[in-house]
C-alpha cells in the first residue's frame, strides 16, 4: 500500500508487522508498540485509536498526534485505526493503523486517505486477492486474500520464478495461461479476465478467475506495471460443470427417450407439440391440433374409454397425472405411449396442460419378450436342478435297489461316528451277506437274482426306519447303521428283526422264494470312534457267523 500501513495488537500496541512506507518513514529503531513512537502528551488519545472494543469492519478512528521522526523532531500525523481479521492466525482481531503527514499539506492528504481507505475497506471486504507487478520498479505485491486463495500464510515464500510458478499450474492450463498473461499485458480486451486451475497449498487445485489490465507503458509500448485481482471460483465451476453434466445427461435421455413436450391452453384451445410429439403420432406439423379432438382421434379403440375417464377424473387437480395407453395412427400401426402431464393457471388466467409423451413399444416388447424368456429361463434351471439332483442322487445310490452305495455309506459312516462321539452314544454296525444268493441267480436266472436284491433292500429299508441307516456294498452284502444308547441287545434285536423279514417267502415269476442271510455286528463308543475299524470289525464278525451253519448273526 503507498500509506504508510502497520497492523498491531489493540491495548499495547505491538508490532505484528509494517509495510515499508511505515519502516522507511516513521520507524524508530528498536521500536517494539506503537505507543513508544507517538508522544506521550496524548494518552487518552492512543488508548481510544488502540482500544479493542468491538468496529464495524468498514468503519474506523483516527487522531491527530505527534509522532516522533527517525532523524529527530516530531511532525504532525493523522492516525486511522480499524479492525484487521487474520484468517491464519487463530481468526485473532488486530488493528490495522496508518499515518498520514499533515505538516504539509492536511486538506489534500485527509482526502487521499479518506480514498484510500474505503479502497483498503473494500479490498478487505471482497473475496478478491490484490496483486500488482511493477516491473519499473522491480517489485511485485500480493495481498493477504491472495494468498490466503492459495492457502498460503504472510510468512510462505512465493515461488522464486515465473516457471517455478508456472509448475503449479494445472499441466492443462499452462499453455493457455501463459497466452492469457502475455495477451493482457498486450491490452487484448478479450483476455482482461481469464480463468485457470492453480495448485492449492493443501495440494489440491482451485479454480482462479484473474482479472488485470496494464497501467504503465515505456515508449516502446511495453507493459511497465499491470494490475489486478484474482478471485476463487472454484464453487462457481464445480457448480457449472454439474449444471452442465446434468444437461448433457437431460439431453442424451430425451434423445434416446424419443420423448416428445407438449402444452394445451385449455382456455383458449391453442395446442403447441414440438417436433418428436409430430413423430410420435405420424401428423404432419403443418396440421392445427385442436383441444379434445386430435389427441382423443388417436386413443386405441379398447383404451379410450378409460383413457378419457382418468384424464377427467383428474382435470380439477394439479398434481403429476401419469398413464400408459395405446394409439392407433393413420396408417394402422400400433404404439404403446406413456404420458405425464400436470395442470397449471398461467399468469394470464388461463387453465393450461404441460405433458410429455414416451414411445414405449419397443420397451413393452421388450419386457414381454424378457417375461417369456424369464419363464423359459426358469423352466430350464428347474430342469437342471432335477437333472442335477438327479445325477447327485444316482452317484450315491445304486441302480437296482435303490439304497445308497458305498460312497454314500462312507460318508454316512463318518458323520454318524463323530455324532455319536459328541452326542456320548454308540455307533452299531450290521454287515449282512444274503446266503444261498448265487444258488438262485444259477438256478432261476439273473432276474430272479435282481428280485432277491430288492427283497432284501426293502427288508433293509423297514429296519432301517428313522434312525438307521441302510446302503448295498455290492453284490449280495448290505450293510445297516444303527447309533444306539443303553444295551447292545438293541443290536441283536434288529438282527433278528432282518433275518426274519429275509425268510419270509415271496413269489417271483412264478417260483416261490425264501432268503437267509448271515449277519456280523460290530460297536464302539466314547469320545473318539474309529467307523472304518468298527466296519472291518463287522466283516470279521460276518464270517464267524457263516463259518457257524449261516443265517444267523454274531458280534464282533
Amino acid at each position: 500500500m503507498p500509506l504508510a500501513t502497520a497492523v498491531v495488537e489493540p491495548d499495547a500496541g505491538r508490532f505484528v508487522h509494517a509495510n515499508r512506507s511505515f519502516k522507511e518513514t516513521w520507524f524508530t529503531p528498536g521500536a517494539r508498540t506503537l505507543a513508544s513512537l507517538i508522544e506521550q502528551e496524548n494518552p487518552a488519545k492512543i488508548a481510544k485509536l488502540l482500544s479493542p472494543a468491538p468496529l464495524a469492519p468498514d468503519k474506523s478512528r483516527s487522531e491527530v498526534l505527534r509522532i516522533s521522526l527517525p532523524e529527530g523532531g516530531v511532525a504532525w500525523v493523522r492516525m486511522f485505526a480499524r479492525p484487521f481479521q487474520l484468517d491464519i492466525a487463530e481468526n485473532a482481531t488486530l488493528l490495522m493503523v496508518q499515518l498520514v503527514d499533515l505538516t504539509s499539506d492536511k486538506r489534500m492528504l485527509d482526502d487521499l486517505v479518506a480514498r484510500e481507505t474505503r479502497w483498503n475497506s473494500a479490498l478487505v471486504s471482497s473475496a478478491s486477492g490484490v496483486w500488482d507487478h511493477d516491473y519499473r520498479a522491480g517489485r511485485k505485491y500480493y495481498s493477504p486474500t491472495w494468498r490466503l486463495i492459495r492457502g498460503m500464510s504472510l510468512e510462505d515464500p512465493l515461488p522464486p520464478s515465473k516457471e517455478a510458478w508456472l509448475e503449479l499450474v494445472h499441466p492443462e492450463d499452462r499453455a493457455h495461461t501463459l497466452y492469457a498473461m502475455e495477451r493482457q499485458e498486450a491490452g487484448d480486451p478479450d483476455y482482461l479476465v481469464f480463468a485457470y486451475r492453480e495448485k492449492h497449498k493443501d495440494g489440491h487445485y482451485v479454480w482462479i478467475e484473474c482479472r488485470g489490465a496494464c497501467v504503465d507503458r515505456d515508449e516502446s509500448g511495453r507493459a511497465m506495471r499491470v494490475v489486478g485481482t484474482d478471485t476463487d471460483i472454484t464453487s462457481r465451476k464445480e457448480t457449472e460443470q454439474r449444471a452442465a453434466r446434468a444437461t448433457r445427461r437431460l439431453e442424451m435421455a430425451l434423445a434416446i427417450s424419443g420423448v416428445g413436450v407438449f402444452e394445451a391452453d385449455l382456455t383458449s384451445g391453442d395446442v403447441d407439440w414440438d417436433e418428436r410429439m409430430y413423430e410420435i403420432y405420424g401428423v404432419d406439423p403443418a396440421i392445427r391440433i385442436n383441444v379434445g379432438q386430435t389427441w382423443e382421434s388417436f386413443l386405441h379403440p379398447d383404451d379410450a374409454a378409460r383413457v378419457l375417464a382418468r384424464v377427467e377424473t383428474h382435470r380439477a387437480s394439479h398434481d403429476c397425472f401419469s398413464d400408459q395407453y395405446r394409439v392407433r395412427l393413420s396408417d394402422g400401426t400400433e404404439r404403446v405411449i406413456r404420458s405425464f402431464s400436470m395442470m397449471f393457471i398461467d399468469v394470464d388466467g388461463h387453465t393450461k396442460l404441460v405433458g410429455a409423451n414416451w414411445d414405449v413399444t419397443q420397451d413393452v416388447q421388450m419386457r414381454e419378450e424378457l417375461e417369456r424368456a424369464k419363464m423359459l429361463a426358469e423352466a430350464r434351471a428347474t430342469e437342471l436342478e432335477e437333472t442335477r439332483s438327479q445325477i447327485e442322487h444316482n452317484s450315491l445310490h445304486d441302480y437296482l435297489t435303490g439304497l445308497p452305495n458305498r460312497r454314500f455309506l462312507d460318508r454316512r459312516l463318518k458323520q454318524e461316528s463323530e455324532s455319536c462321539a459328541s452326542q456320548e452314544r454308540a455307533l452299531g454296525v450290521l454287515h449282512i451277506d444274503l446266503d444261498a444268493f448265487k444258488q438262485i441267480n444259477d438256478s432261476f436266472g439273473h432276474s430272479a437274482g435282481d428280485a432277491v436284491l430288492c427283497h432284501a433292500a426293502m427288508v433293509l429299508r423297514e429296519a432301517a426306519e428313522a434312525t438307521r441307516f441302510a446302503a448295498r456294498l455290492g453284490g449280495d452284502e448290505f450293510v445297516l447303521i444303527a447309533p444306539f444308547t443303553g444295551s447292545k441287545a438293541q443290536l441283536a434285536d434288529i438282527a433278528e428283526s432282518v433275518l426274519h423279514g429275509l425268510h419270509k417267502p415271496f413269489v417271483h415269476e412264478g417260483n416261490q422264494l425264501c432268503l437267509g442271510a448271515s449277519i456280523g455286528i460290530a460297536w464302539a463308543a466314547g469320545s473318539r470312534i474309529d467307523c472304518n475299524q468298527v466296519l472291518q470289525n463287522a466283516d470279521i464278525a460276518l464270517y464267524r457267523a457263516k463259518g457257524s451253519g449261516k443265517n444267523r448273526y454274531a458280534f464282533f
